[in-house]
């Protein structure tokens, strides 16, 4: 008995020590297995006691526990068996559940019916007495039950083991064998009626071995069969060594990589060797590096980590190395650099490398060798683009590039430092300014418009202080550029300090621009336009910048600067809702008898939506659009012409009055007049001043005029001066009139004023 109970003591402490670990561990079936083999102390501990107790009352009381013990295994292996083979049969498992319900109630009736089981007196060598199990005809029925259930448990794991792969037989297979053999030694004891039932022994080690494979086994098939399929498709190579670096495995990739078969395993001890040497590694030390190996045929680079690896007493077992295939991405890494430094569609420098490398050649260079820095900029270049496209504009681009390389030579600094803006840094005495000219006027041009005139303007800055920084040096070239900007004959201009103040205007022009709106600067001017008989019936609205230092300054210092930056679309905004302003307090006053234009630049079809500008400012303000006439020069139908045709239709279409201002001083007025529907032209005196033969601008006008009336477009002449003009401009049937003669620009005070408006 002795070697019994010690075995069971021995056995439980093992059990209890499972089902302590199952509460640490972080598995989720670790829980139903503490279940199982809690359970499973039941009838252990009742079979302790019928093994070690002689009184009859409570042996019969503990074969029912006993009895039910085994019943609450059954139900939680059923549980165990669908959770652990990932199974879901609610149905079954609540019949199952039911039934075993049903045999322990039966098996707790005993006492009454004695159906299950009686105590059969036996003795031991004569002297010593105990008690076994007699069975009832239930007792059978209770054995039959658990026999089922066994079978429909193994079943469950033959028909997972049947569906899975292979290399998952040892997960199933072995909780099967457990099962089985459970019942085996089940069977035997309850037949033999030995007063130790050893199959409590089976059940405690089935216990341990179900934690075992649930809880704390790793799967050593499935994991090495799935470190070999990992490593086999590894893009990346790897090499496993012994402690004499010997190799024990190297994958596909290894042997593509060091180009050898795959049974050559002293290549890559080779290669390791030399991995170490070249490195100056020991190899047994704790080391991790990566570095770059550079295949023999030096098209391929990759990287190599190689690693040691220790025992837990430290003792060196051998060493790992793997090698990934960088070539893809150390060339786009050298691609970036480079793109970093230089420009991706002409292969020049960028702006900040040209800064650095015009820096380091400067300080290089000889103190006597003038050096100049020179700037080049395409005159409305932005043009280019929208007329002939983007890849016109490119090519143009590539063309200049080319030129600064022919001219300069291939050891000098230049860039791309934006859009056309172009910069070299060049010896003075290397410059040549006819041969530069020459050259660009043969290069330069658009192959889809040989005749369009591309003008490439040049700023030079000669060096006089070489410690003035390089982005200053390019700044004073571009301010030479800046002088010729709108002159389509100079080509090339040289910086001077004036032209510094210059820019400097310009930056306050620009700079102060927003605070001039805000704070009431940007006020309108009124000059009155007035029928033949001296009737005020609208003006033209005109800004006027009241500058708290310059005092009050006309449009021409500052309206060309606002064209430029693209900064005039502000400015004419805040002017069209001044208008909308004076517009609305007008026809409170009940004058809205009166009517003002304004006008609009190119630049505001690039920047604004035109239309819903002015659609929105008339709703908000609530002005008729008739009131709000709109001024446009030809030059605004350069471009996008049919895109423009349909803003001004529109604008047309809701009321407002479009005017052509400025006709005849462009080139194409007369085409725009036949495809472009205007309501009112504008004529300037101008026409007939800037010319030598008077009498033939006379005649152009009054057969301009003539037109106009054959096409019903009333005609406004602005710039009238004389009471002689007046005379010859009505004699040609010019009806209303616009200039000093008859009123100047005023404000908006002296305006209302004059003209009874209040």
């Amino acid at each position: 008995m002795s070697g019994y109970l010690a075995a069971v003591i021995i056995l439980t402490t093992l059990v209890l020590y499972c089902i302590y670990r199952c509460t640490k561990s972080n598995k989720e079936i670790a829980g139903t297995v503490r279940i199982v083999l809690t359970v499973l102390l039941i009838p252990v501990a009742a079979n302790a006691v019928i093994a070690t107790v002689d009184n009859r009352t409570v042996i019969y009381i503990a074969y029912i526990f006993y009895l039910i013990g085994t019943n609450l295994i059954l139900g939680a292996l059923i549980r165990y068996s669908l959770q652990y083979c990932d199974y879901d049969y609610p149905v079954a498992e609540r019949i199952a559940y039911l039934v075993i319900l049903a045999d322990c109630i039966s098996v707790c009736l005993n006492p009454v019916f004695g159906h299950v089981y009686e105590l059969e007196q036996k003795s031991l060598n004569g002297d010593s007495i105990y008690y076994t199990l007699d069975s009832g005809w239930y007792h059978y029925v209770h054995l039959g039950l658990s026999f089922i259930i066994i079978m429909g448990l193994i079943a469950i794991f033959t028909t997972r083991m049947h569906r899975s792969s292979k290399l998952y037989m040892e997960r199933y297979l072995v909780i099967g064998l457990v099962f089985v053999f459970d019942v085996i030694w089940e069977f035997i004891s309850v037949f033999t009626k030995s007063r130790y039932n050893m199959s409590m022994l089976g059940f405690m080690g089935c216990g341990i071995l179900i934690y075992f494979f649930s809880v704390r086994y790793h799967m050593f098939l499935i994991t090495h069969q799935m470190f070999n399929k990992v490593f086999e498709n590894f893009s990346n190579a790897a090499f496993f060594y012994d402690d004499k670096y010997n190799c024990l495995y190297m994958n596909p990739t290894s042997c593509k990589i060091l180009d050898i078969k795959k049974g050559d395993l002293e290549k890559p001890k080779n290669f390791m060797l030399g991995f170490l040497k070249e490195y100056n590694v020991s190899g047994r030390e704790e080391f991790f590096k990566r570095q770059v190996f550079v295949r023999e045929d030096g098209e391929h680079v990759f990287w190599a980590e190689y690693k040691p690896v220790y025992d837990k007493r430290g003792i060196f077992l051998g060493a790992f190395v793997i090698m990934q295939d960088r070539t893809e991405e150390e060339k786009k890494i050298a691609e970036e650099r480079y793109l970093a430094t230089h420009d991706e569609l002409t292969g020049l420098l960028s702006m900040n490398a040209f800064y650095d490398v015009a820096e380091e050649r400067l300080k290089m260079a000889a103190p006597d060798t003038e050096y100049l820095m020179m700037a080049s900029n395409i005159r409305e270049f932005k043009l280019i683009n929208d007329v002939f496209g983007r890849d016109a504009g490119d090519r143009l681009l590539k063309k200049i590039a080319s030129l600064i390389t022919e001219l300069a030579g291939p050891d000098q600094a230049y860039a791309r430092i934006a859009a056309d803006k172009f910069v070299l840094l060049l010896p003075k005495k290397e410059f040549n300014e006819e041969n530069v000219l020459a050259r660009s006027r043969e290069v330069l041009f658009l192959e889809e418009n040989p005749e369009y005139p591309v003008v490439n303007h040049i700023g030079i800055y000669e060096i006089t202080d070489r410690n003035i920084p390089i982005p200053s040096m390019v700044d004073r070239a571009r301010m030479a550029i800046s002088s010729i900007k709108n002159n389509l004959v100079q080509r090339v201009a040289w910086y001077e300090d004036e032209m510094r103040s210059s820019i400097l205007w310009e930056q306050k022009v620009t700079g102060s621009l927003d605070e001039a709106m805000s704070s009431g600067q940007i006020v309108p001017y009124l000059q009155a336009q007035v029928d033949v008989n001296g009737k005020v019936e609208g003006a033209e609205v005109l800004v006027r910048w009241q500058h708290p230092e310059e005092g009050l300054m006309a449009p021409g210092r500052f309206i060309d600067i606002l064209e430029q930056n693209g900064r005039i679309a502000n400015l004419d905004v805040f002017m069209w809702e001044e208008t909308c302003k004076i517009l609305k307090k007008w026809k409170e006053l009940g004058r809205d008898d009166l009517y003002l234009s304004v006008n609009i630049s190119p630049k505001d079809f690039y920047f604004l939506d035109i239309y819903e500008t002015f659609r929105g400012l008339v709703d908000k303000y609530d002005v008729e659009p008739k009131n709000l006439r709109l001024e446009i020069t030809e030059s605004i139908m350069m471009t996008d012409i049919e895109m423009k045709l349909q803003v001004i239709d529109k604008l047309r279409k809701d009321g407002f009055i479009v005017e052509m201002d400025d006709f005849g001083s462009g080139y194409s007025s007369l085409n725009l007049l036949k495809d472009m529907p205007v309501d009112i032209l504008k004529i300037d005196m101008v026409f007939l001043r800037k010319t030598r033969d008077t009498e033939r601008a006379r005649i152009i006008l009054q057969q301009i005029i003539k037109m106009a009336q054959k096409l019903i477009i009333p005609v406004i002449t602005e710039g009238v001066e004389t009471e002689e003009q007046v005379g010859f401009l009505t004699d040609m049937g010019c009806e209303m009139f616009q200039g000093y003669y008859f009123a100047k620009p005023i404000s908006l005070e002296e305006f209302e004023k004059k003209n009874n408006v209040a």
